[in-house]
């Protein structure tokens, strides 16, 4: 198994350079994923390429980040790995919006009619259960 360097000094920051096993499948996609946003490659090209399914490339990815790996991606143009603190911090902040983005509507999904039919529905058991107890 391969390790993934997880160094990092960013304006005198460093931070843990724990090593992180890589297995040999995410060695392989961490590998045809290119430096810099400019060479991106698509999540089929590396799905393609080694032979697995687009969703199982989207989850090694997933994994790799987890293990402190520096992928970025675009919308368009697929992953690539952070050739400089700003293709880093524009991803981050990316990420970030999008993050705060889903949770409004996961916020605003508790409060629909049927997360309220559920919440009744559920209060109406409790008390079931409850009166059945006594």
């Amino acid at each position: 198994m391969e390790s993934a360097q997880t160094e990092l000094n960013l304006y005198g920051l460093v931070f843990s350079d724990k090593e992180t096993k890589l297995t040999e499948l995410e060695k392989k996609v961490f590998d045809l994923i290119p430096l810099g946003k400019e060479n991106a490659v698509t999540g089929s090209y590396i799905a393609t390429t080694l032979k697995i399914s687009k969703r199982h490339v989207i989850e090694l990815v997933r994994r790799l980040r987890l293990k402190y790996c520096d992928i970025g991606s675009t919308t368009s143009n697929g992953y690539y790995r952070f050739k400089n603190p700003q293709e880093y911090a524009e991803y981050r902040s990316k990420a970030e919006k999008e993050q705060s983005r889903r949770n409004e509507v996961i916020k605003a999904m508790r409060l629909t009619p049927m997360a309220r039919k559920i919440t009744a529905e559920m209060n109406q058991t409790v008390k079931q259960k409850t009166k059945r107890k006594k």
